[in-house]
């Protein structure tokens, strides 16, 4: 049991490093003036998920 709360920590931990850096490497290619709005988005679905 202990085992698999530790990989699944792990997994999650994982999943959200692979979705930070995606979203930087997203917000990378954005133009300034739609930087806005994707952190906004950003900011939307984090306070969601809290």
């Amino acid at each position: 049991m202990q085992a698999a709360k530790k990989r699944f920590w792990w997994t999650a931990a994982g999943v959200v490093l692979l979705a930070f850096v995606t979203a930087v490497a997203f917000s990378a290619y954005l133009r300034p003036e739609m930087l806005v709005s994707f952190g906004d988005i950003l900011s939307f679905c984090a306070a969601l998920i809290k």
